[in-house]
């Protein structure tokens, strides 16, 4: 399979404090022409890798394509000049379109309300249209077919700002794994998840893994796919492979349509990651994960998870109970990763502050040689915990600042 010729410029977003950790991830794509940004990562790549490393990447929310590049002084000028913009290349009449419009610090002083910039664009693709075409496209701003993000960066003097506009590859966020229940509100996002794993250098080959509060099991369920190396987005693959389903938004998009060689390229890609993801799956070692919680119904909710996921029955020994009394008939090397309650609605209660003391002493004393990860985003908590900290990673969960804790339990 070739490369797609030339390069274009990608930005995959991610939460907050994990930017870093994306760039690490752009390494394992050969991809040197990048740079960290707030809130995600810009990056040079060829088509085809670029839609490579969005099937892969663990962390990423979304990945954006970019579509048109301008210096503008003002509102009017960013009118004027995105109306020359050629948007029949990046919809048809027939697809809706939805913005969003972020800021760094400067641009935000300067032009202080996205809706009003973000309308403003709008205003330049539909008259666009209305020039080209008599007619206009429609907005949609829940369940858009093309979603565009305009960036606005930059000092203003006279160079102007820097206006970026790229286009949305995935629809649905990469973060929405499609293995959780519809409707379920769980406590942390999988591509969060992912990077706890990541963050604990668990090892797929030597490693054993437990979550002792597991919930509905999506660090579980993490964790087994990264040992298993088996894509983030498998589900959607298997979607499009057997039921013929557009499930990534490129997929329909004006510029990949019309490239030949790359719609070729990303179908024959596709069937390749197919078929490797079942062999995967087989493949899967059993009993290599644990987990358990203190409720019968997480303990269902995470049965159900694993088979939406489609992973075997019996690859996760789950056992009901409390997470501070618990111990595991296994020995080491293993990691232990867990999200107890932060106390966030409630506070730091003293029910809350015993369960902090008492999981640390649980793993104090019943798992030697093991490498321990708490998230938490109160300190108070994490001083009940009689463990030296052997490293404090920073994590946002949604808008909640947050410490993962690092403990190598001797």
């Amino acid at each position: 399979m070739k490369k797609s010729q030339g390069l274009s410029t990608f930005f995959a977003s991610c939460p907050r404090e994990m930017e870093t950790m994306l760039d690490q991830e752009l390494d394992q794509f050969g991809i040197e022409d990048r740079e960290v940004k707030k809130g995600g990562v810009r990056f040079k790549a060829d088509d085809l890798t670029g839609i490579q490393f969005l099937i892969h990447t663990r962390l990423a929310s979304r990945v954006f394509k970019s579509f048109a590049f301008m210096k503008v002084r003002n509102e009017k000028d960013l009118y004027n000049k995105a109306k020359t913009e050629p948007w029949l290349k990046a919809l048809t009449l027939n697809q809706t379109f939805k913005i969003q419009t972020l800021f760094d610090h400067k641009s935000k002083a300067f032009f202080k309300n996205s809706v009003a910039v973000s309308q403003i664009l709008k205003d330049a693709i539909v008259d666009h249209f209305r020039e080209k075409k008599g007619e206009r496209p429609s907005v949609d701003t829940k369940d858009a077919d093309v979603n565009f993000l305009l960036r606005i960066e930059g000092g203003r003097g006279d160079k102007g700002w820097n206006c970026s506009v790229f286009i949305d590859l995935c629809g649905s966020p990469l973060s929405n794994r499609g293995y959780r229940q519809r409707g379920h509100s769980a406590p942390i996002r999988e591509n969060l998840a992912a990077a706890l794993v990541i963050a604990s250098e668990f090892d797929g080959e030597e490693d054993v893994f437990y979550d002792p509060m597991c919930g509905s099991g999506t660090i579980l369920i993490e964790a087994i796919l990264i040992k298993g190396k088996i894509p983030p987005t498998y589900l959607r693959i298997l979607r499009n492979i057997e039921r013929k389903e557009k499930t990534f938004a490129f997929l329909e998009q004006v510029w990949f349509k019309e490239k030949t060689f790359l719609t070729r390229d990303v179908k024959e890609y596709l069937q390749q990651t197919y078929e490797q993801i079942n062999k995967s799956i087989d493949e899967l070692e059993h009993f290599q994960f644990y987990g358990s919680d203190i409720q019968a119904r997480n303990l269902n909710l995470c049965r159900e998870h694993l088979e939406n996921a489609g992973l075997p029955a019996d690859i996760v020994e789950l056992e009901k109970g409390d997470a501070t009394k618990l111990t595991l008939e296994i020995e080491a090397p293993g990691v232990v990763v867990t999200n107890p309650p932060y106390g966030e609605r409630l506070g730091a209660t003293d029910e809350v502050k015993e369960l902090y003391y008492n999981l640390g002493e649980n793993l104090k004393n019943n798992y030697k040689g093991f490498r321990a990860f708490i998230l938490t985003s109160n300190p108070e908590l994490r001083k009940k915990i009689a463990l030296q900290t052997a490293k404090r990673i920073p994590f946002f969960n949604g808008n909640i600042e947050c410490r993962l804790l690092r403990y190598d339990i001797r």
